[in-house]
């Protein structure tokens, strides 16, 4: 009888809440893993995460006691700066964002400029600003009434903090930037097919062969479904989703309500308990 990981060679995880919540790892997250490992799967994570490299998140996960490669990691905030490069060459960027992100774009070749500086941006690139206010919106629509492209880093609304608590993503900062122009901007983060891509490329794998793991449905989720990976929907309290799944045209291949419920599944399937 076919199961359900027949054909998978790796597995992709979101990070904020699915792998840890603020600063703790969730249960049973190295249990799975090392399960995983240990079985021959490749592991990844691919996270909306716009404030932090794929160093600075390794070292916040080892601190919660997760040692991995940041080579494993694919974050909104680097491939931001490769999608821009990829799709438009080099380009002079203001950004609302924080330092890793100016950092991840003047490593990918684009000039990136100071809000003081008068010259006249190719884009605005939005992340998870947490000193965003009104004379920042001011600034970002002006910029693009002057022609510059609007991108974000992904359009997360929230994202789920320890104890239940909601923390505001990048999504709800560029929704006023959105409301004021009248028009959407292009985020690259899940669930936009490129972040996925990038990932994929770097392990060497198709589609077919991998599974997304993750809690947002409508990013996590939806955006590995609409590529071909097979899902686990890691139904928890912090995202209320319900009403969003209930109307959802596509249907997660597994749907758990937390990450150690996947390791015990797991366990079952392969004859260890």
């Amino acid at each position: 009888m076919e199961r359900w990981m027949d054909g998978i060679r790796a597995l992709f995880f979101d990070l904020d809440g699915c792998i840890y919540f603020g600063g703790k790892l969730a249960e049973r997250a190295n249990d799975l893993l090392g399960l995983l490992r240990e079985q021959g799967y490749r592991i990844g994570f691919i996270t909306n995460n716009s404030r932090e490299n794929a160093v600075e998140i390794r070292d916040k996960l080892s601190k919660m006691g997760l040692r991995l490669e940041a080579e494993m990691i694919f974050s909104a905030t680097e491939a931001v700066a490769v999608f821009l490069k990829d799709a438009f060459g080099p380009m002079a960027v203001k950004t609302a964002g924080s330092e890793s992100l100016n950092d991840a774009l003047a490593n990918a070749g684009h000039n990136v400029l100071g809000w003081t500086c008068s010259a006249q941006a190719d884009a605005v690139v939005i992340g998870r600003d947490t000193e965003f206010n009104y004379f920042r919106l001011e600034q970002i629509v002006n910029e693009a009434a002057r022609g510059a492209r609007i991108i974000s880093t992904n359009p997360d609304y929230s994202h789920p903090g320890e104890g239940g608590r909601l923390v505001p993503e990048t999504g709800a900062l560029l929704a006023a930037v959105e409301s004021i122009l009248g028009s959407s901007a292009l985020s690259i983060g899940k669930p936009h097919a490129w972040l996925y891509e990038l990932a994929m490329r770097s392990y060497d794998v198709k589609p077919a062969e991998c599974v997304m793991i993750g809690d947002n449905l409508t990013t996590d989720i939806a955006g590995a479904e609409q590529i071909g990976m097979k899902t686990v929907w890691i139904q928890n309290d912090l995202h209320s989703q319900q009403g969003e799944f209930d109307n959802f045209a596509m249907v997660p291949t597994v749907i758990v309500n937390a990450l150690s419920e996947l390791y015990e599944m797991l366990l079952q399937e392969n004859g260890k308990v």
